[in-house]
C-alpha cells in the first residue's frame, strides 16, 4: 500500500498536483452558546425566532439585574452588583442561520456580549447574552421583570403579535 501511495504521489507530482496540506485548518466550527432571560426563555417564542431547535437548560447569571423597557412588555439585563442575578435559558451551540435570526429578534437596541453563566447542575459556561448598553440605560424602567407574570398575563397576546 506504501508504494502505491508513493507512485501515486508522483504521478500527481509529474502533473503540478500535490496534496493539500493545511495547518492550520482554514474550516474551524465554531459554536456559540447563548443565555436568554427575557421571552426567549418561553418554548413558544424560541420557537417562532429560532431556525432551528436547541439544546436548552436553566442556569443563572450573575452581577446582572433584570428590568422592563419603557412602554414595554419584554426587559433588558444591565451590569449590576455582586449580589444580583439574572434567571434563564442557556441555548447551546447555535448555528450562523440560528444567530442571524435571534440578532434580527432582539434588534441593535441590544447588544450581545460575552459573558458566564452557571447551570443548575454547577457548571460554569462561557456563552454570550443580550443586554442593554450603558448608553441606553435610560430606556429601562426601575421594575424588574416578572417573567411568571409575563406568562400570566402577556405571552398569549405577545404570541398573538399584538
Amino acid at each position: 500500500m506504501k508504494v502505491e501511495s508513493q507512485v501515486r504521489s508522483a504521478e500527481s507530482q509529474k502533473r503540478g498536483l500535490r496534496p493539500l496540506t493545511l495547518d492550520p485548518p482554514l474550516l474551524t466550527l465554531v459554536v456559540m452558546h447563548l443565555f436568554t432571560y427575557g421571552t426567549l426563555v418561553f418554548p413558544e417564542v424560541w420557537q417562532r425566532i429560532a431556525v432551528r431547535e436547541a439544546v436548552a437548560e436553566r442556569a443563572t447569571l450573575c452581577g446582572f439585574a433584570i428590568y422592563r423597557v419603557k412602554d414595554a412588555i419584554f426587559p433588558g439585563i444591565v451590569r449590576a452588583g455582586e449580589v444580583d442575578r439574572v434567571s434563564g435559558m442557556l441555548y447551546r451551540d447555535l448555528d450562523d442561520d440560528t444567530l442571524f435570526e435571534l440578532d434580527a429578534y432582539e434588534s441593535d437596541f441590544y447588544q450581545r456580549l460575552a459573558v458566564s453563566v452557571v447551570t443548575e447542575e454547577g457548571e460554569s459556561v462561557e456563552c454570550q447574552a443580550y443586554h442593554v448598553p450603558d448608553s441606553r440605560r435610560d430606556m429601562l424602567t426601575d421594575e424588574p421583570w416578572d417573567a411568571q407574570w409575563f406568562a400570566e398575563h402577556k405571552l398569549a397576546k405577545y404570541l398573538k403579535g399584538a
